[in-house]
């Protein structure tokens, strides 16, 4: 059973995973992703600027939960796991930020292209195919 509550209640634990995942790599691992942190940025800002835009068009978060989205969870645990208990993996990084980067364009071409509150929307192609209903 899917409700909008449920999928506001997803994206803010969502949210607060991000959060506490990036406190986490500042505060233990950030010596070792310095070298690399403008990537990271790029992901961070991203992110930020998705908040920005969805509070402005639809005064509060959606829940999108995009495929892409859950797989770049799928990915981004992957490369916080491997961090923390056996180093830095420069490939599985790139790999991580850069899926969570075209993952976080994704929703933001979303937030443009809708008209109305929806959450669960599957990805961008589902919101364009099903623009007019």
């Amino acid at each position: 059973m899917q409700t909008d509550i449920g999928a506001k209640l997803d994206s803010w634990a969502d949210t607060g995973t991000y959060i506490l995942a990036f406190l986490a790599i500042y505060l233990f691992k950030w010596d070792t992703i310095r070298p690399y942190a403008w990537i990271l940025l790029v992901f961070v800002g991203l992110w930020v600027l998705s908040y920005f835009i969805v509070f402005a068009r639809f005064g509060g978060l959606l829940g999108l939960h995009t495929y892409l989205f859950k797989i770049t969870g799928y990915i981004q645990g992957a490369f916080i796991v491997s961090l923390f208990n056996w180093g830095f993996s420069v490939w599985l990084f790139f790999i991580a930020i850069g899926v969570g980067i075209l993952a976080q364009l994704e929703e933001i071409i979303i937030f443009f292209v809708l008209r109305q509150k929806r959450s669960n929307v599957k990805g961008l192609y589902w919101v364009l195919k099903n623009k007019d209903q």
